[in-house]
């Protein structure tokens, strides 16, 4: 399977499960081919922004220092509530605040997503 395909499977997962969820959601297809700041996901409900951008990898990697800028535009402009979305297979979604991918240079690990990360529970409840 491409990464293309993997990715897009992977934002479609997560579209759907926000949706479940009662959020607003859409995805923007291709986000990293236009030359705006464009995460991924995005989810709104009650007044609350999320903008999520959507990794579905096996192993550690290192986020681009541009995709890291675009998320922080619209967590400053939009006040919108920013993460990395880290889909591990067989073991499902981990959701990492900006601010700590940030902190840790981009550099996402198992490691790190066990301490710092989060389950889509937690996210949601963020908001309640």
């Amino acid at each position: 399977m491409n990464r293309y395909s993997k990715g897009y499977r992977a934002e479609r997962n997560i579209v759907h499960e926000f949706a479940r969820r009662g959020y607003m959601v859409i995805r923007a297809p291709h986000s990293g081919s236009i030359s705006l700041a464009s995460p991924d996901v995005i989810a709104a409900k009650d007044g609350h922004l999320i903008v999520l951008e959507c990794k579905s990898r096996e192993e550690a990697f290192t986020m681009e220092k541009e995709q890291m800028e675009e998320l922080a535009k619209w967590r400053d402009v939009a006040r919108a509530s920013a993460y990395v979305a880290w889909k591990i297979n067989r073991k499902g979604w981990t959701f990492l605040k900006l601010d700590d991918v940030i902190a840790n240079n981009g550099h996402i690990g198992k490691k790190f997503a066990e301490e710092k990360g989060m389950g889509i529970d937690d996210v949601d409840r963020l908001f309640l």
